[in-house]
């Protein structure tokens, strides 16, 4: 019965199924890793292909974001009028002209 539990093949043999279900879950957790870094990469190239693309308009290249139909809208903070003393919004309201 002893034996069972001190035999040296017995401990190896449970020695090794610990190594082997370690190695499995890395084996897993890098491939996970791996998986959310490569999503992050393209995401990355994505962005630069975009802000070059701003950054250069007239550049041949082929987009790989594609653009909107309509412009996008753009926020512009406001300046508080000095001569009448009255707060204005933080923020000029999207569509709006100052």
């Amino acid at each position: 019965m002893l034996k069972r539990f001190f035999d040296p093949a017995t401990i190896y043999v449970r020695r090794a199924q610990s190594c082997l279900d370690d190695a499995r879950m890395a084996a897993l957790e890098h491939e996970n890793a791996a998986e959310y870094h490569l999503a992050l990469a393209k995401m990355y190239r994505h962005r630069v292909a975009r802000l070059e693309a701003e950054l250069d308009p007239g550049n041949g290249q082929a987009r790989v974001v594609s653009q909107p139909t309509a412009p996008l809208p753009r926020i512009a903070a406001l300046k508080k009028h000095k001569e009448t003393g009255q707060a204005q919004p933080a923020f000029l309201a999207q569509g709006a002209t100052s």
